[in-house]
Parts: C-alpha cells; sequence; structure tokens
C-alpha cells in the first residue's frame, strides 16, 4: 500500500460570485471599490486612509515579530523576543475593515492570531474619541491639538500591545495574558483566546448580556475556519439563533441575540486544510443553515478586500441592532506564514499558492485604489507607510525598556477580593410577576437544604437585577429536581430560562455574560457533566482575571449537584469537587447542611470570583435551621461543627454528617469526643481552623465522598503533616470514595461510598 504524500490541489483566491443551494446564502457580492464608496458617500476619503494606516499598523506590528525571530529587526537588534509568533500577515483587512463600521463601545472577541483584531479595534475606538478621552489616554499632552492627540492615543495604543507581547507590567494586561490573550477591555475588545472556538460561547453571551440589557450594542466575534469544526462553537451557533429570544416566549422585547460571528476562513488549521480535507462542505457559511431557518444572514465575503469586509460588517451591525441577529459572515482571506514562525509551510503548500494570495494582498489593492479614485497621491501613500513604520519602531524600544512585572506579584490578580456589597442604582429596581416561591418553616425555624438554596436564589434576584439564571430545565419545570420552581413565574423568562443541552455553553455564555457585566447564576444539572463544560470553567472562567491583568472580572457561579448514593451508576454519580481545586481562579464551595447551603450561595453569588457552587442531591431533603431573611456565611472560613479534644475529623459536604455521626459513635461507644471541621469551601482553604483543632487533638482524619486517589483529601493530609506534624500523635487517617467507577447495585453502590463507620475505623487507628 502507498500513502499519497504529494500536496492537494493548491487553494488558489476564487472570489468569483456564487449563491448555495441551502438557500440565501450569496458570496463574494460586493463589486466596489473607494472611487464607488467615495461617490455613494459610504466611505471618504480621509476614511479610506484610516484604513490604509491600520493595515500598515498591523502589517508592521507583525512583520517585527518576524524580524525579531531572525534578529533582522533593526530598532532592536539584539532583542530576544520569546512569545508566540501566531502572525496574520495577510488577514489585515479582516479586522480593519469589521472594526472601522463598529462602534467605540460595540465589542470583539478574537483568536490566538489576535494581535491585529487588537490594533483594528483599537484604531477604531481610538479614532471616534473626543479630545477628553483621547487626553485620558495620554495625559502628558495637555494642550496638544487633536491631531496630536489622536496620533499619541494610537502609538500608545500600539505601545500597549507590544509591551503585551514583551511580557510587561504596561501591556493592556500587565504581562500575564501575553499576544494570544490580548484584550484592550476598554476599547470593547473582550480578549483574545488561546483555545481555538474559546471565545465564540463567550461572545455569545456578551451578546445574550447586551440583549437583557436592551443596549444598543453589537458583538464581533473573530475565529478562524478551525474553530468551525469545533462542539463548543456549533454549540453557540445554535445558542444564538434560539426562537425564544424572538418568538412569543420574549415577550414584549423579540429582539435577537446582537452578534456577527465572523470567519476568517484562512483556509487551514495548523496545516490541515479546510478546504477538501477535515470539512465537508466549500463554504463555512453553510454551518449557519445548520442553525436557523434564515441561515443567520450568512455570506461569503472577499477577506483580502477591506472594502468588502466593510461593507458586509456594516449591513451585519444594522441587522442586530434591529433585532434581526445572528449575523454570521465568512471572509476568504490568507496567512502568508504559517501557524507559527516554527512552521516552515513547505510540507503542506506550495509556493505557487502562496505567491497567488500575495498577488491579491489587501494593503496593496487598496493602495491601488486610492491612487485611482485620487484619494491619494504616491506621496501621502509613502508618507502614511513611514508614519506606521516610525510608530512602530518608537512603540518597540519603549516597550523594550518597560518594566518586567515582578517575581514576588507572580499570584496577584489570580483572584479579586470585591464583592457586590452595593447594588448599582440602575440594577436594585427589580420588576416581578408574582409573588416568590417562599419555603415553610417549622416551629424551630427549619427548611430544607433544597429550600434553603431556593431561597437563597430568590433574595438574591430580588436584591439585584444583575442576577439571572439558566439551565437545562429550570424554567416552567422548575429542574430536574424542582429547585428552582417558582423563579420563572416570579422573575420572568428575560432572567430565568431553558437552555439546549449545552453545558460547555452554558458555562461559556455565563462567562460573557459575567465579563460585560451580568451576575450569571448556571445549573448544570449533574456534575458529571461539567466535564463537558471543562475548558469553559477551567480556561475560561478561571482565567480571565488573571489573564486580563484584572481589567475584567468574571462574577459568576456554577450550580453543580452530586448524585450519589441513588444508584444512578458511573456518569451520574461524581463528587469532582477535586478536579476543580486544580485550576487556579476558580473558588469552590460545598456545603453540608441548609443553613450553609442559603449563606454561601448567597455568597458566592456577591462575589466577584467565579465560584463551582457544589451541591449534594443526597443532602436535598436535609433539614435545619435557616435563619429568614439577609443571612450570608463568609467563603474561606470553616465551621467548628462539633467541638472535641481527642482527635480531629475535616470533611466537607455529605462526608459532614457521616462525620458527626461517627463523632457521635466515638464518643458513645469509644469514650472520644472527636471535633469535626466542615471546611464549607476547599478554594479559598480555611486551613489555620484545621490546624488550630490538630494542634489540639493530635489526631487527624480527612473524610469526603469523592473517589480517594487524586482528592483534595490528600492535599489536606499532606499540609497537616507538613504544618502540624510535630503535633500529630499518629497517622493522618485519609477516607473517600474506592478507586473505581460507582456502581448501580445498591450493594456495590455501599461499598463504593465511604460512611461514618469508615471514619470511626480510622479515627480509631490513629490511635
Amino acid at each position: 500500500m502507498t500513502i499519497e504524500t504529494t500536496y492537494h490541489s493548491d487553494t488558489r483566491p476564487d472570489f468569483t460570485p456564487f449563491e448555495e443551494s441551502c438557500g440565501t446564502i450569496a458570496g463574494f457580492t460586493y463589486a466596489g471599490d473607494v472611487a464607488t464608496e467615495m461617490a455613494a458617500g459610504t466611505t471618504s476619503a480621509a476614511e479610506a486612509l484610516d484604513l490604509l494606516d491600520g493595515m500598515l499598523a498591523i502589517r508592521e506590528l507583525e512583520e517585527m515579530i518576524v524580524r525579531l525571530r531572525s534578529g533582522g529587526y533593526d530598532p532592536l537588534p539584539g532583542y530576544d523576543y520569546r512569545g508566540p509568533t501566531h502572525v496574520s500577515i495577510g488577514q489585515e483587512g479582516t479586522g480593519i475593515g469589521a472594526c472601522s463600521v463598529l462602534r467605540a463601545d460595540d465589542n470583539v472577541t478574537s483568536s490566538h492570531r489576535g494581535h491585529g483584531d487588537a490594533i483594528a479595534k483599537g484604531f477604531s475606538a481610538i479614532r471616534a474619541m473626543t479630545d477628553e478621552q483621547l487626553l485620558a489616554r495620554v495625559p502628558a499632552l495637555d494642550g496638544a491639538s487633536h491631531a496630536e492627540l489622536l496620533e499619541a492615543a494610537l502609538e500608545e495604543h500600539v505601545f500597549r500591545v507590544i509591551a503585551e507581547l514583551f511580557g510587561k507590567e504596561e501591556g493592556y494586561s500587565r504581562g500575564r495574558g501575553g499576544g494570544m490573550h490580548i484584550g484592550d477591555f476598554s476599547t470593547g475588545n473582550l480578549g483574545a483566546n488561546a483555545i481555538v472556538g474559546g471565545s465564540v460561547p463567550i461572545a455569545t453571551g456578551a451578546a445574550m448580556a447586551i440583549r437583557y440589557e436592551r443596549a444598543d450594542r453589537v458583538v464581533c466575534c473573530f475565529a478562524g475556519d478551525g474553530a468551525y469544526a469545533n462542539g463548543v462553537v456549533l454549540e453557540s451557533l445554535n445558542w444564538a439563533a434560539q426562537d425564544q429570544w424572538k418568538n412569543h416566549l420574549a415577550g414584549p422585547y423579540a429582539h435577537g441575540l446582537p452578534i456577527i460571528f465572523f470567519i476568517q476562513n484562512n483556509h487551514y488549521g495548523m496545516t490541515h486544510r479546510t478546504d477538501e480535507e477535515v470539512m465537508g462542505v466549500r463554504h463555512l457559511a453553510r454551518r449557519a443553515a445548520g442553525f436557523a431557518e434564515n441561515n443567520m444572514h450568512a455570506e461569503v465575503v472577499n477577506g483580502m478586500d477591506v472594502l468588502a469586509v466593510r461593507d458586509a460588517v456594516r449591513r451585519a451591525a444594522s441587522l442586530c441592532r434591529a433585532g434581526e441577529g445572528p449575523v454570521l459572515i465568512e471572509a476568504s482571506t490568507y496567512r502568508y506564514y504559517g501557524h507559527s514562525l516554527s512552521d516552515p509551510r513547505n510540507e503542506y503548500r506550495t509556493r505557487e499558492e502562496e505567491a497567488s494570495w500575495r498577488a491579491v494582498d489587501p494593503i496593496e489593492r487598496l493602495k491601488a485604489q486610492l491612487l485611482t479614485a485620487g484619494a491619494a497621491d504616491a506621496e501621502a501613500i509613502a508618507a502614511i507607510q513611514t508614519r506606521a513604520r516610525e510608530r512602530n519602531a518608537r512603540a518597540a524600544i519603549r516597550a523594550s525598556l518597560a518594566t518586567d512585572p515582578d517575581p514576588a506579584d507572580l499570584l496577584r490578580f489570580l483572584y479579586t477580593e470585591t464583592t457586590a456589597d452595593q447594588v448599582p442604582e440602575a440594577a436594585a429596581t427589580v420588576t416581578t410577576y408574582a409573588d416568590a416561591p417562599v419555603a415553610k418553616r417549622d416551629a424551630a425555624g427549619a427548611i430544607s437544604y433544597k429550600d434553603a438554596l431556593r431561597e437563597a436564589l430568590v433574595e438574591e434576584m430580588a436584591r439585584d437585577a444583575r442576577v439571572i439564571h439558566y439551565g437545562e430545565d429550570v424554567a416552567d419545570y422548575g429542574g430536574a429536581f424542582k429547585l428552582t420552581k417558582g423563579l420563572l413565574e416570579t422573575f420572568g423568562r428575560e432572567r430565568v430560562f431553558n437552555t439546549p443541552i449545552s453545558e460547555a455553553c452554558i458555562c461559556g455564555t455565563a462567562v460573557g455574560a459575567a465579563i460585560v457585566g451580568l451576575r450569571p447564576v448556571v445549573e448544570l444539572m449533574y456534575m458529571d457533566f461539567a466535564l463537558m463544560a471543562s475548558d469553559q470553567i477551567a480556561n475560561q472562567a478561571g482565567k480571565w482575571h488573571y489573564m486580563s491583568g484584572a481589567q475584567v472580572e468574571v462574577p459568576l457561579v456554577i450550580r453543580a449537584s452530586v448524585g450519589a448514593g441513588k444508584g444512578y451508576g458511573g456518569q451520574h454519580s461524581q463528587s469532582l469537587e477535586s478536579m476543580f481545586t486544580h485550576i487556579p481562579g476558580t473558588w469552590v464551595v460545598y456545603p453540608s447542611n441548609a443553613a450553609d447551603a442559603k449563606g454561601l450561595l448567597k455568597s458566592a453569588i456577591r462575589t466577584n470570583n467565579p465560584v463551582v457552587f457544589v451541591e449534594s442531591q443526597g443532602l436535598y431533603p436535609a433539614k435545619g435551621v435557616v435563619p429568614d431573611g439577609e443571612y450570608l456565611v463568609e467563603i474561606g472560613k470553616a465551621r467548628v461543627a462539633r467541638a472535641g479534644t481527642d482527635a480531629t475529623i475535616v470533611a466537607w459536604g455529605p462526608a459532614v454528617p457521616d462525620a458527626l455521626s461517627a463523632a457521635e459513635v466515638l464518643a458513645t461507644e469509644h469514650g472520644l469526643a472527636a471535633e469535626v471541621i466542615d471546611l464549607r469551601s476547599l478554594v479559598p482553604l480555611d486551613m489555620e481552623t484545621v490546624l488550630a483543632s490538630v494542634r489540639k487533638t493530635g489526631r487527624c482524619v480527612v473524610a469526603s465522598q469523592a473517589v480517594l486517589v487524586g482528592s483534595y483529601v490528600n492535599e489536606i493530609v499532606a499540609r497537616v503533616q507538613l504544618e502540624a506534624f510535630d503535633y500529630l500523635d499518629g497517622p493522618v487517617g485519609r477516607i473517600g470514595a474506592a478507586a473505581g467507577i460507582s456502581p448501580q447495585a445498591e450493594g456495590l453502590e455501599k461499598a463504593f461510598l465511604p460512611n461514618a463507620g469508615d471514619i470511626v475505623r480510622a479515627v480509631l487507628a490513629s490511635r
């Protein structure tokens, strides 16, 4: 058998107009140029020159990266650039064309190849600024003219982009994010994303929040062709196109999500070919036909023509502002270099193919049109080129001399200390449509764990209109466990709504909504399903505060319930909280009783950190005294659930009732007074309360329902042994589920899960 190693047929530029048979998906219909745009009044000569300046700014910056890697960038001889090198040279027309018709307060998201989009959104927003706004960016130029302020602000923008690429404190993300995560949130750039397709649900969530706020803004989501084979991207297309945004369920505000899905189709993933290899359609715009009856107004444009892109995005933005979104645009473009500069390209494409695309270069096309239209002469164009080159050189030299982050600040920005203690006036007015559900307390004031959680949700939603709640079946049905029953009737479908079975998109949209100002609480029906959403929880929710250099906070709560002990088997029973403790940037909370369920959930909703809030289905019916009205429990402060002097039992979640039962057995049958510490939260961890108890008792057992191998139990054990070794009178005991898969059979499941007897035996073994 012979394996074919020859090239596929070349991907050559082909901008022949077409119309797909699947409906109204047209391609390459734009036939204008600078002259026709000027005649129509849609693009002035000055605007066309600004487009050229923007594209040249991107190319100068990215060619600087290329030359730095080879040691050939004259302004910085010998500079050691060690960051990513995913350049977008050749694609300049896409970002500049799109951003040129977006408003300053519109948002964009981008990809790992996002330097160009960062420059583009910044230039567009800065050009729209008043003198006062410009002066805020370059305060040293007080008294300067508008033209001087503008040019200085543009150079400052280039400087801060380069400083971020160089890992400097003066970079937009203070060197924490780097080029693949760059974003200037002050100009509407919600960040680039190193996870292919990772920003698409974030952009969708931002658009959802804009719709909820009834703001006149649009999100333009830049992503490459490779992303459109990614599951969460397809989930996002479906999410954005849901009927409920525009049909009778939308009530008085039938308004589609204001999002433009902009595919920067450069025809390659890393090295794989989108055309003829890993996709089954010729034009990716056909993806839209699978999710919306109107095909999301999809069209294909010539991405090598900045004016064609500008025309398409102008029309798309108008549709979105009119409530007719989402819109999908595919721009056929090309990256002249490989996936990164370590990719020589010669193994999967030809020089002839590259030459054919360089022959339709977007910058050269625009320059020729400017000359033909009389919008500029050769001297003026040369001056713009010189200005872009010198601007970049000055910015690069300054960035090279900027401040390196202090290693002592390594963990700065990992979490935020801020909370929503005060609700902004605009969010303090809450509309309700029916009386809120009220839990019936018994004579002692006790309610169930489940009702305590609902009470927390009701109180926080009544307090702050920014709090919304969504997930699978949480609206009319009230959730799989009826925990949210009544919320829809009280707060309406704008704030309580059902979602597709799309766990990754549930969490990803929550990230986007949180970044732009809402405080979403989302439900994952079973914690097992968090594995499907793990990228959006771990790489997005948990990282954006840090990667943005604290430009943004991500105040969201992911409610996830654990179904252990119900005979639901290996895919609906896992206690996975330990996995999320291994992801710096997220808080992990697991209440053990009704009062803490309420108090901790209210605190989780108010913190500006993302929280994985774990609930035990086994504890849902358990009753306890819960304060009525305002009641908060501090996250990161453990509780001494039972005092003792002979042994310390540390536990969380459903292991706490087991620990209390074990303590009672130890007291009545063995004469031992065990102290039970309920951690309440694993991140942040109150280790001081644990250590204080161990120093008193001299013995310790740590218990949870998670599988013991790899469990957070082991982290607690290690720290007790490290930090309280001299106080220990015996080995530290470890309790957890068996190192296996949760079985359905009742007898096997009882053997799989730990119980109070296991804890008793562990305490006795430590003596």
